[in-house]
């Protein structure tokens, strides 16, 4: 009777073990899931903000054109807006206006449009 309640403890330890064991396999793919997910959300957000701030830069820039089209002027040297900065270059020759309109953020050009208008 004692070699079997040995045996017993023997199993009972082992089937412990492979308990334990398979816990932590477990939290090691669900920590390592978790890394992943993070990861991706991470990326999309920093995306999605620099798809906003191009879509704000795109609109920045149609309305100075838009601007400069319509008064035959060249707006101010740099224009700040919903944290984007916007600067105007600007050419006359021989009755054509031309433009560059840059639209950056920090030292990182978002958008650049090129334009020209005859005066």
């Amino acid at each position: 009777m004692n070699t079997t309640k040995m045996k017993m403890t023997k199993i009972n330890l082992a089937s412990k073990n492979l308990l334990f064991a398979e816990l932590i396999v477990v939290v090691l793919f669900f920590s390592l899931a978790m890394t992943a997910c993070v990861t991706l959300f991470s990326g999309a957000y920093s995306d999605g903000q620099k798809s906003s701030d191009l879509t704000d830069a795109i609109i920045m820039a149609q309305n100075a054109a838009e601007q400069i089209k319509a008064t035959r002027r060249i707006p101010p040297e740099i224009i700040e807006e919903d944290g984007l900065q916007m600067k105007v270059d600007s050419d006359y020759t021989d009755g054509v206006l031309e433009a560059v309109i840059t639209v950056f953020k920090g030292d990182e050009v978002i958008y650049e449009l090129s334009m020209g208008v005859l005066i």
